[in-house]
């Protein structure tokens, strides 16, 4: 059994306090498992009930990976799904099919969706837009869509449009309806960017997330360096919308944003951030739905274009930044990344905004992409107060402090869960491993109800998954975490 440090939340000096309406969550480690060594073993999961097991995904291995959870205290590796090498980026279970996304070498590319039954019998392959980097099926299990990154390649000379392919699996696997959904057409929206200039919003745009509403006519996916969110009409197979979410200003919350400032500063800044969501999950109050998101970050970085900078080297307006020389400070926001493609409002050649990369936190949105909630500072100041030796870490507690300058914690993993009638939402930290838990269940006040941080063993929660208690091989509901860069996936028991 895994050694745990996991700490159950009582009311902080912080001010983060647990809501007395909302029960705590003690979540404690009851199993894990090694699939590999390294980076790529240990991507995204997902969970079959009746088999009570994991399918994990295996870039390294192309493969996906199957691990027993009959005994949870006692993973297990069960035979692989093998995908002939595949570069495989997510995967998606329901009833018996097992879907996973398989992104081709070029760029320009069609990557591919791989069909399964339990079995690993194929049952279908499909041909999907370029770099598929999310899959997901619909409530109701007839669709398939894939969110399509269509990342440029390196040198930038080219750059596949973004996009969906919806999968209508209506007839069957052997009839299956493939429908690949554009986003040409579509103006920037406002709160969102064109990153590269002189790019069409569709060629510019890059899709990270896919989620469905619970009814499956609609679906949603993150733009993340975009800064947007995507509807998708189910019916008509068409975007129906795309929403910018705007930013949100450091001036009114503290941050620590740099590297070299010697500890745990946190304090306000002239800076807004993007919010970038990277996983995306929704659920339902009285028939409405509900998005949260993770608001990681990402910048377009590459060796035919890069929007990165830091804030030192910047031309700062002087009648917006009077006190440039000492914003600039490395011990201030000179090491902060920051873009060179917003900030001159004027076109007068300086920076008269500073941008930030990422939200530093989850958010709740209404269905039209109104934002509800918001998590504020609240991921910085709690790893602060409570586990300090990794307060922006990158990866390890002799690297405290190393993240400030970039994207803070950068929550990325994502997943919901109903326990005794309440919605819980749980977020993982890339870089530090901490995971938060909050009740949701009213989507303008959440609660936090739990935070832990894994043991040594695991880095990186690239994927979360919530399991009911009504699934769980322990009658218990439980969490499922693989960890991107030790190849482990934990699996935690939430009483």
């Amino acid at each position: 059994m895994l050694s745990s440090n996991v700490r159950k939340l009582t009311l902080l000096a912080s001010g983060l306090a647990l809501a007395t309406s909302a029960a705590a969550l003690d979540i404690k480690p009851i199993g894990e498992i090694q699939i590999g060594q390294g980076e790529g073993f240990a991507e995204m999961l997902r969970y079959h009930a009746a088999s009570k097991s994991l399918m994990v995904t295996a870039s390294e291995t192309g493969s996906i990976e199957r691990i027993s959870l009959a005994t949870p205290t006692a993973p297990s590796l069960m035979a692989p799904f093998d995908l002939d090498g595949g570069d495989v980026t997510a995967v998606a279970v329901h009833a018996d099919r097992v879907a996973a996304s398989i992104k081709a070498k070029a760029a320009n590319a069609a990557g591919m969706v791989k069909l399964f039954d339990l079995n690993g019998t194929l049952l279908g392959t499909y041909e999907t837009g370029a770099l598929p980097d999310n899959v997901a099926f619909s409530p109701d299990g007839r669709y398939l869509l894939t969110a399509n990154e269509g990342e440029p390649s390196d040198d930038y000379s080219v750059d596949p449009e973004g996009g969906f392919t919806l999968i209508d699996l209506a007839d069957g696997p052997a009839n299956a309806t493939v429908t690949q959904i554009s986003l040409a057409g579509f103006d920037v929206p406002v709160g969102a960017r064109i990153v590269k200039p002189g790019q069409t919003f569709a060629q510019d745009a890059e899709p990270e997330y896919v989620t469905f509403s619970a009814d499956g006519a609609t679906a949603y996916a993150t733009l993340q360096e975009n800064n947007a969110i995507a509807m998708i009409d189910i019916a008509s197979a068409t975007v129906r919308n795309i929403v910018g979410l705007g930013v949100k200003n450091v001036s009114r919350m503290s941050h620590d944003m740099s590297n070299k400032d010697d500890g745990i500063n946190l304090k306000r800044w002239p800076v807004l951030m993007m919010y970038q969501p990277d996983a995306l999950a929704s659920y339902q109050v009285n028939g409405a739905t509900y998005l949260v998101t993770a608001n990681e970050g990402d910048a377009k970085d590459y060796d035919g274009f890069s929007e990165e900078t830091r804030v030192a080297k910047l031309a700062l307006d002087p009648t917006m930044f009077p006190n440039a020389a000492e914003l600039q400070k490395p011990e201030n926001l000179g090491r902060l990344k920051t873009t060179t493609t917003l900030g001159d409002t004027d076109g007068d050649g300086d920076h008269d905004l500073i941008y930030a990369y990422g939200g530093r936190s989850f958010s709740i949105w209404s269905e039209d992409g109104t934002l509800v909630f918001d998590s504020g500072n609240a991921f910085e100041q709690l790893i602060a107060n409570r586990s300090p030796e990794v307060f922006n870490a990158n990866g390890g507690t002799d690297e405290r402090d190393e993240r400030s300058d970039d994207k803070g914690p950068e929550p990325e993993a994502l997943a919901i869960g109903t326990i005794n009638d309440r919605t819980y939402a749980f977020i993982g930290m890339e870089r530090n491993n901490a995971i938060f838990a909050y009740d949701v269940t009213l989507p303008s006040d959440p609660h936090l109800v739990s935070y832990m941080m894994p043991s040594a063993n695991h880095n990186s929660p690239e994927g979360l998954e919530f399991i009911a208690a009504k699934d769980s091989p322990t009658g218990k509901p439980m969490l499922a975490i693989a960890f991107e860069m030790t190849g482990t996936v934990a699996v935690y028991q939430i009483d």
